[in-house]
């Protein structure tokens, strides 16, 4: 099976259109359509069935479409391990934040990079974990490091780094700004700053409503970073949900309080994810070292060490 065939047949699988893909990857319809073509003969079945112009993945296709993945992903890494092998310390990374804790992760980061990692180059997103778990899965990151979900080890290699929480925020002074537990049914009533649905946060928070019988929040604003946040509570008596660890003095939600309730708490796991068997390089070992002691440091109140830290071996 020819792994450029593979290929082709991903993308016509993602577009389900063969003048798209044809355009995408600059063939011929005709050579796209021998491309799918070899692979039923090889395969003794259909891969796609046609609806008007559309092309639709069979179960068959769909199947292959998996493996075709993880084959592409695989050979991705083989490659990149290689290429760092002959070039020794260099390489590109590739890591994905979850927006909560890049606000602690950067400064440790970016002061690693200044200092141990000549020769190398950094690719670095902040974002949602469901979009961060996307690009891990697709090869489009190394490592992600955010909140920790059920499903995480029946799709990639996981490492638990701390345990924090995530806190209903106000604005200091607001209504429910005082001493003591603050009833959801209160906070009920009170419009929302809150992540997509998507987002295992924002998920956890509607389930604690909804068990307690009140409707979800009800979100007035949605954003997709948590650092709009502030912008949007400071001057409203709208409510969020924000890391406690992000209410210090000097961080993100300076000027932002807690409203206190258990029910309302989320207790949750940050852990780093990689693909399962994917290739973790000694660059990405040494960088995540740093950052964990960044977070370790972080949760007793410290400033992050900056002397050099040894990796942590693989598991």
């Amino acid at each position: 099976m020819d792994i450029r065939d593979l290929f082709y047949f991903e993308t016509i699988a993602r577009l389900g259109h063969l003048g798209q893909a044809a355009a995408e990857l600059g063939r011929t319809k005709p050579a796209l359509s021998k491309c799918i073509r070899r692979l039923e003969d090889q395969v003794r079945t259909p891969l796609f069935e046609r609806t008007g112009r559309r092309l639709r993945l069979t179960e068959a296709g769909r199947t292959l479409l998996d493996h075709a993945l993880r084959m592409r992903v695989s050979m991705a890494d083989a490659l990149r391990h290689v290429s760092e092998q002959a070039t020794g310390r260099g390489g590109h990374v590739r890591l994905g934040l979850g927006t909560s804790i890049g606000e602690t992760l950067l400064p440790p980061m970016a002061r690693w990079f200044r200092g141990e990692a000549a020769g190398l180059s950094l690719g670095l997103q902040v974002g949602m974990n469901d979009a961060l778990r996307r690009d891990l899965a697709d090869d489009r990151l190394d490592g992600i490091i955010t909140t920790a979900m059920p499903d995480d080890d029946a799709r990639f290699m996981r490492e638990d780094w701390a345990e924090d929480d995530v806190v209903v925020v106000a604005r200091a002074g607001h209504p429910l700004d005082r001493k003591g537990r603050v009833d959801i049914g209160a906070m009920a009533r009170f419009d929302w700053v809150l992540t997509g649905r998507t987002v295992a946060s924002r998920q956890w928070l509607d389930g604690a409503f909804v068990a307690q019988g009140y409707a979800p929040p009800r979100v007035r604003v949605e954003v997709g970073a948590a650092q709009l946040l502030p912008t949007f509570l400071t001057e409203t008596d709208m409510l969020s949900f924000a890391p406690r660890r992000s209410l210090r003095a000097g961080r993100l939600g300076n000027g932002l309080v807690e409203l206190h309730n258990p029910q309302t708490t989320m207790h949750r796991t940050l852990s780093f994810l990689y693909r399962n068997g994917g290739y973790v390089s000694p660059a990405l070992r040494r960088l995540t070292s740093v950052l964990r002691a960044a977070i370790d440091a972080d949760a007793v109140g410290m400033a992050p060490p900056r002397s050099r830290s040894r990796p942590a071996s693989p598991d």
